[in-house]
């Protein structure tokens, strides 16, 4: 997978994989920059759209023509000029009652007294196996009414187009519109590598967990998908799915075509790439990462808009910049040695982050706003390639280009930034969640029913049994009110020309670098 090196490097490329992951859709690596740390996260989605929607240009302009460029290329992803009419899920319709109010109560005590010292101190969560071993009802309100086309068309719609990117979705699951649909034996098949199965029934959720995840992931990912039901209730159809949370993709392409695409396992994950067929699903820290401070987004929002005001572009730092835990893959050990030393200086500051250390020094060195100090680049809007054989002098070119075109890379960097602040929140998380969802239950060929092994969460089930900063985050991520409007209208689906355009252009620009960089070595 492409690594990403980012401008606030100390979420280990986490958010990447939902919004960044996306980085892995090419061969090349990437050096990720931003002034405002987008790695962190576009709307969590399909990884495939990042490195695709950012590289709609051929070829990275030298002269003053970017202004020009960086327009199309924002036309491209603020498509609402380009499709005027797209089909409105939800006829526009005043709201009839307010919107209800949520609130968590926990009737019954924590189960965490009866915990042993090691069941605490596991790499895994516990609250929620505390939550799935626990007997408290999850039934403290009425049934929402269930998702049909009569309930969903009577909300009103919340006369936006979604997003560009949105239309991932589609691409995402063509695999099993093109076979067909999804069949219990397909979804099956997924249950080899997933961490839990969630079913939903008239708004109800019930999850059977195969393995524990690393971390609170499947804590948290489980937590976003109730808060989608507390937002839009009655809209989340009933559904089937598997869902593994370990970040690689593992679902290959090759293995799955001709007559053996009715076998294709329908896997949800916060990732993907172009030889897998993964669905990419929103990356549980948008509601927190406890384990290593990662705020829920819209509080981590605040602080990285706050941070990047700070230090003004022309007075930060002339490198790369990297942090994270360099011990996770080979790609990233390989990165370190692009660090300055006595021999060499590859204009690149690497950080290794001991989290361990961290945690117990309470995370002084690793929060995100504070981080917003170096400068980057960008090009082609959001990136520039980097070479997987030639890593360090690929990035010393980088950082050479970029402060040698200072303006052309602050106006990258505000391209990037504007990104994050204005396309990355979590209205547009929960309206993806929904679209696909939405789509992908269309695509079973099955009544979705609950498994025998599965047990009903819900907020209160969860709520009740976290503590500490667990339990913070996930009371500040919660949902305070359902939204009686419905979500973005989601556009129609790529053409086969659209695509293969967006493919030859981000092909074209890393190739233009690509020469760039050789031309370079040959003068020096």
């Amino acid at each position: 997978m492409a690594m990403a090196v980012t401008a606030a490097g100390a979420v280990e490329g986490q958010r990447s994989s939902k919004l960044v992951a996306a980085l892995s859709r090419t061969s090349a690596t990437f050096l990720f920059f931003s002034v405002v740390v987008v790695v962190v996260g576009a709307v969590a989605t399909s990884t495939r759209w990042i490195t695709t929607t950012t590289t709609l240009q051929a070829s990275f302009p030298t002269t003053a023509a970017i202004p020009a460029a960086a327009a199309a290329a924002a036309a491209a992803l603020h498509p609402k000029t380009q499709h005027p009419n797209p089909s409105p899920r939800f006829p526009s319709r005043p709201p009839r009652q307010p919107p209800a109010a949520y609130s968590i109560s926990c009737p019954i005590p924590s189960l965490r007294g009866n915990t042993s010292h090691a069941a605490r101190a596991s790499k895994s969560s516990q609250t929620l196996s505390l939550a799935l071993s626990s007997r408290s009802s999850c039934r403290s309100s009425q049934d929402p009414p269930p998702a049909t086309t009569t309930a969903t068309a009577d909300r009103s719609s919340s006369n936006s187009s979604c997003p560009s990117y949105f239309r991932f979705i589609h691409e995402d699951l063509r695999p099993w519109r093109a076979a067909g649909g999804v069949t219990r034996a397909m979804l099956a098949r997924a249950r080899a590598t997933a961490s839990f199965r969630l079913v939903v029934l008239r708004g109800r959720a019930f999850v059977q967990r195969y393995r524990p995840a690393f971390q609170t992931r499947d804590l948290f990912t489980i937590w976003g998908i109730l808060q989608l039901l507390r937002r839009y209730p009655g809209r989340v159809p009933d559904l089937d799915l598997m869902f593994d949370c370990v970040d690689w993709p593992v679902v290959r392409t090759h293995l799955y075509r001709g007559k053996h695409a009715p076998f294709m396992p329908p896997l949800f994950r916060y990732c993907g790439d172009d030889r897998t067929l993964d669905i990419v699903f929103p990356d549980w820290s948008f509601w927190g990462w406890p384990e290593i401070n990662i705020k829920p987004w819209d509080a981590l929002h605040k602080d990285l808009k706050d941070g990047n005001s700070k230090i003004r572009w022309f007075s930060r730092k002339p490198y790369a910049y990297w942090k994270g835990n360099a011990a996770v893959a080979t790609s990233r050990q390989e990165l370190v040695k692009c660090n300055v030393s006595s021999m060499q200086d590859w204009n690149a500051r690497i950080y290794t982050q001991d989290w361990f250390k961290e945690s117990k020094e309470g995370y002084k060195t690793s929060d995100l706003g504070s981080q917003c100090t170096h400068r980057s680049l960008m090009p082609l809007q959001h990136y520039w390639p980097v070479r997987d054989d030639k890593k360090c002098a690929s990035i010393q070119y980088a950082v050479d280009w970029g402060n040698s075109h200072k303006h052309l890379a602050q106006r990258i960097g505000k391209e990037a930034s504007d990104f994050v602040q204005q396309e990355v929140n979590m209205d547009h998380v929960y309206d993806y969640m929904l679209h696909l969802l939405t789509e992908y239950a269309k695509l079973l060929k099955f009544k979705p029913t609950k498994p025998p092994e599965a047990v009903e969460v819900c907020p209160e089930s969860l709520v009740c049994q976290a503590e500490g900063t667990e339990k913070k985050f996930l009371m500040e991520s919660m949902m305070k009110s359902s939204h009686d409007s419905g979500p973005c209208d989601l556009l129609p689906p790529f053409s086969p020309r659209e695509l293969t355009l967006l493919k030859q252009r981000k092909e074209n620009s890393i190739r233009q670098v690509e020469m760039w960089e050789r031309r370079a070595s040959t003068t020096r």
